[in-house]
């Protein structure tokens, strides 16, 4: 037991100084370059490095801070229990995070950045130390603390369904006007962050009561596996649509004009307006199966439910996304840079 406190210090210490290199290098007039080769200069100064306007870099120096203070705490004296769940669940969130950003690096920059690797590896080895350290303290207020899971997962949904509610509301007015400013970009990133934080702290929760589902109340419960589903479904939407999609659209209204003639144009139009109603539907979808029993249908008939609603709500926004294409070829478009960001 012993060494479990010792190593996850060390790596925290070594995350921190990471972090710190990082943030030391992007505010100095020297090119960050990654030890092994990679895109570190661009990803760690481009439109990912910031999280709810907060640099990266900066939440990681928080985070493994935290996590060194935590466990050294834990060597010198005893702490209580809550304080070492707090530093279980920390670890959780920040191998989380990292995933988010690799996932980036992956699938939407294509670029790799080491420096970022390695944070992503540290804290991997952080999350797998304290498990294996504690797990019997979080197993421990899991079960006495199911309640306040509940809550925590019936947070997440509400909050995850009314921030995706509003970022689609405000980014098919974008869509169907085709006028943006800087201010409603950084609203629908903020939102994005926002529902990302919520498919995080969903998913640790639920796992939390899944893992502590001692009469299988959930894991047997016909709804269960149709959620797992929607839930990597919402992680596809989010990647596809505000880190791939909306991007481009907006790279594409902020440009000198805008042409509706263009065929990558209208893809991304499309795409936008058909993984809008994909993620409303999904969010909606998850707080119902959360909120009602559904005992009476099985699996199967809860997925191919699902499976309809995303068909009728996929149909529906594209039939919406023709219809003001064809207003708007008659009405004309802002065709300055200068308008479309009034």
């Amino acid at each position: 037991m012993f060494w479990f406190p010792i190593s996850i210090t060390l790596c925290a210490i070594g995350g921190f100084l990471l972090a710190s290199y990082i943030k030391k290098q992007k505010h100095s007039e020297e090119h960050l370059v990654c030890p092994i080769g990679g895109a570190c200069h661009t990803l760690v100064n481009g439109r990912f490095s910031r999280f709810l306007g907060v640099p990266v870099e900066n939440l990681g120096m928080v985070y493994y801070g935290l996590i060194a203070v935590i466990y050294l705490a834990s060597l010198v004296r005893g702490v209580p229990d809550w304080v070492m769940l707090v530093g279980l669940l920390a670890s959780g969130i920040g191998f989380a995070f990292s995933m988010y950003l690799t996932i980036i690096q992956v699938f939407v920059v294509k670029k790799w950045c080491t420096l970022c690797l390695g944070s992503a590896a540290i804290s991997f080895l952080i999350v797998v130390l304290s498990f294996l350290g504690y797990e019997a303290t979080f197993a421990e207020f899991a079960y006495t603390h199911r309640d306040l899971l509940k809550w925590i997962y019936a947070l997440a949904l509400l909050v995850g369904t009314f921030v995706t509610t509003i970022h689609a509301r405000t980014f098919v007015r974008f869509l169907r006007d085709f006028r943006i400013s800087r201010k409603e970009e950084r609203r629908l990133e903020m939102l994005s962050h926002t529902a990302w934080m919520a498919i995080g702290f969903a998913f640790l929760s639920g796992l939390g009561l899944a893992m502590t589902d001692r009469w299988r109340e959930y894991v047997d419960s016909n709804a269960f596996i149709v959620m797992v589903v929607i839930l990597g479904v919402l992680i596809v939407y989010e990647v596809v649509l505000n880190m791939i999609v909306s991007p481009r659209l907006v790279g594409m209204h902020f440009g000198d004009e805008v042409q509706l003639e263009d065929h990558q144009h209208s893809y991304y139009r499309k795409a936008a307006f058909a993984f809008v109603g994909l993620g409303v539907v999904s969010w909606y979808a998850m707080l119902l199966l959360s909120g009602f029993n559904w005992f009476q249908y099985s699996s199967g008939e809860l997925f191919v439910g699902y499976i309809i609603l995303v068909l009728i709500a996929t149909g529906v926004t594209l039939w919406t996304e023709r219809h003001i294409e064809k207003k708007a070829e008659r009405v004309g478009v802002p065709e300055s840079k200068e308008e479309t960001t009034a």
